[in-house]
């Protein structure tokens, strides 16, 4: 998982970018925001290749 700071909307290093496995996934909020949702997409992804739908 690699996580870095970007400039948004003329902020300085105010969005969050993590990237792992081809996904990136932005939060503005703060960096445990970030992972907490790459995980969440993470398993969503895994979850829609296995073939199940998860609700």
């Amino acid at each position: 998982m690699y996580i870095s700071y970007r400039n948004y909307h003329g902020g300085i290093n105010n969005l969050v970018v993590v990237e792992s496995s081809g996904v990136v996934t932005t939060s503005l909020k703060d960096k445990e925001t970030a992972i907490r949702t790459h995980k969440r997409k993470l398993k969503r992804i895994k979850a829609k290749q296995k073939g199940t739908k998860q609700a």
